[in-house]
């Protein structure tokens, strides 16, 4: 998610913005304003080039790019030197979080401001604001054309350094499927459909599990993130971060039918067990629920902090919210959104799954591993930290193992849930990101580097995978 503070300063700078000028401004502060050429951007938007992301930033009265995107790097160091306080947020300290030259750097802000850093911050950020303001104006009011999708890619890849899309591999061996544009989450039908979130491509990847082929894509809007079925798999909903809406997917012509605007950038989903209400988090620090008839919002719940994960008890009464910043996982009645307990844990809580038998709640956490808490007591039970913390974690549909991502160091592991041991650690490069199950007995692996890792549950090596 983009930091909270630059994003809002700089859209109340900008309260005109369409949903699709805000896409662009979060896409940029989310990258702290180095998302790299015109290119990446327009694959990140959903746009087919250069021109046409010209054609929009001047249809919202924005700079051009490289302006635009100075703009903000150089509010990216404001915000971060306000935050160290006076004195202590020379440039040269600064530069190297957005990997710049320091000489780039100073060479950047005159470009962009015509002022020097020491001017910059003895003017204050409030007053360069206005300078970047000054650079802006309302767009004319005309007929807005919303971000047009590219060509539909038909079905397959190109082959890359990992499997071709159109090879058709047992289902009892490992493979790897290439799928650029940044693949982060994903949601398994049964044993014949997965839809795969490409984060960077704007668009939901559709992947055949009956043959291991990727089929074909479907425009979403800028960074679409988590994504679900509703129980009769007839309909996915998918959380586009960078527009605040969730976008509803017909999912048999796997087309989009229609979007439902949230308040922030939303992330994680989920259904409640009837299908009839939509939980999602936003970045503004809150739970909503929302009607899946209508897409109105039914209620909503402050956090304490932002959270990145959700999940249902059993018993579908309560739900369980995971806020990383304030080392805590919220118990929430799901009728009424209000918290019923809340555990302190301590570290950086990420991921969860409760029990089938509801009596246990497993917390991914980030800085020292997986803990175990006894729901009945709220108490942590057990802790198991392997050798990193973990972000992602999924429970095989037999109840025999946990796998938990560990993105920074490229890993998924494999616990044994019987002695909560761990069985193995998948080595599987890049990014790991969320995990799902088919009805096959494949556990699917999704890398935010580039490809998907698919192999038989509890397989806990990867010497024989294909590429």
């Amino acid at each position: 998610m983009p930091p909270l503070a630059l994003a809002s300063l700089l859209q109340h700078a900008l309260p005109w913005l369409s949903t699709d000028g805000r896409a662009v401004l979060n896409t940029l502060v989310c990258n702290n304003g180095r998302v790299g050429s015109a290119q990446a951007l327009c694959e990140r938007l959903g746009l087919r080039s250069r021109f046409q992301l010209n054609r929009l930033l001047h249809r919202e009265g924005l700079p051009p790019y490289e302006e635009l995107s100075g703009w903000v790097c150089v509010f990216y160091w404001m915000v971060r030197g306000d935050a160290a306080g006076a004195g202590r947020a020379p440039l040269r300290a600064l530069a190297p979080q957005t990997h710049i030259e320091t000489a780039s750097a100073y060479r950047l802000v005159r470009r962009v401001t015509g002022h020097c850093w020491k001017d910059l911050r003895r003017a204050g950020t409030p007053e360069v604001l206005r300078w970047f303001q000054y650079r802006t104006h309302p767009p004319r009011p005309t007929r807005q054309r919303p971000l047009a999708p590219p060509a539909v890619r038909a079905a397959g890849l190109p082959p890359g350094p990992a499997t071709s899309a159109a090879a058709v591999v047992p289902p009892s061996q490992p493979r790897r499927l290439a799928l650029p544009g940044g693949p982060y989450g994903i949601a398994a039908r049964g044993r014949d459909l997965a839809y795969i979130a490409r984060g960077q491509a704007a668009s939901i990847e559709r992947l055949d599990l009956t043959t291991g082929r990727l089929t074909g894509s479907t425009f979403i809007g800028c960074t679409p993130s988590c994504v679900t079925f509703d129980p009769s798999g007839s309909r996915a909903y998918v959380s586009v971060q960078y527009l605040d809406q969730i976008a509803v997917m017909d999912a048999t012509r796997h087309v989009l039918i229609q979007t439902w605007p949230v308040c922030g950038d939303p992330l994680p989903l989920l259904l409640s067990r009837n299908g009839h209400t939509l939980f999602v988090t936003t970045n503004e620090d809150r739970l909503f629920g929302l009607s899946t008839l209508t897409g109105r919002v039914l209620g909503s719940l402050p956090l304490p902090a932002t959270s990145h994960h959700l999940a249902l008890h059993p018993a579908a009464d309560r739900l369980y919210v995971a806020t990383r910043a304030a080392g805590s996982v919220l118990e929430v009645d799901a009728s009424r959104l209000r918290v019923l307990r809340t555990f302190h844990l301590g570290g950086w809580p990420q991921g969860l799954v409760v029990s089938p038998d509801g009596l246990t709640l497993y917390v991914a956490n980030e800085h020292h591993g997986l803990d175990v808490i006894g729901v009945g007591s709220g108490k942590c039970v057990a802790r198991l930290a392997p050798e990193t913390g973990s972000v992602a974690l999924a429970m095989s549909p037999d109840h025999r193992f946990l796998y938990t991502g560990h993105p920074r160091h490229g890993k998924v592991g494999v616990i044994e849930l019987a002695s909560l041991r761990q069985r193995g650690m998948l080595e599987t490069g890049g990014r790991p990101a969320q995990i799902a199950f088919d009805g096959a007995g494949q556990v699917i692996l999704v890398n935010e580097a580039g490809w998907l890792d698919i192999l038989p549950v509890g397989v806990s090596s990867l010497r024989a995978m294909t590429y």
